[in-house]
């Protein structure tokens, strides 16, 4: 595990998917706080639709700036992926949402950026060793 830890923190994806998150996550929270002020429906459904949004602006920067080797599925089954890993995602962000709103009692925004850098591990990892897996995968990519 120390190794595996050790070879992520040296790999350069981990900070282009920085970048890619960061911007991904200014989307994300950006249009949630612009939808909490104009729709008066609960912040749970709001997150849903502002997460949707950023996972898309995600999935098209980690194809053209993290992910850019030759890819083992095609754009499709990535984007049909990108999702499906992202509804776990989303479940980890609604989890940490609702328990720092909820339980314990953090301002809205502080709860929803708390939640996004919760599930970041996930998206990170899912994406590199599933969605955006190599043609000839090994674990040194």
């Amino acid at each position: 595990m120390r190794n595996f830890v050790i070879k992520l923190a040296q790999d350069p994806k981990l900070y282009q998917y920085l970048v890619v998150g960061g911007i991904s996550a200014i989307v994300d929270i950006t249009l949630f706080l612009l939808l909490r002020q104009h729709l008066q429906i609960h912040y749970l459904m709001l997150a849903t639709m502002s997460f949707v949004v950023a996972t898309f602006v995600n999935y098209i920067l980690c194809n053209r700036f993290v992910f850019i080797h030759r890819q083992k599925h095609s754009s499709k089954t990535r984007f049909i992926l990108t999702y499906v890993v992202s509804g776990v995602g989303l479940f980890i962000h609604h989890s940490a949402l609702f328990l720092a709103f909820e339980g314990l009692g953090l301002p809205l925004a502080m709860s929803k950026i708390a939640a996004m850098g919760t599930a970041f591990g996930w998206n990170f990892l899912s994406r590199k060793y599933f969605v955006f897996k190599p043609e000839s995968f090994s674990h040194s990519t």
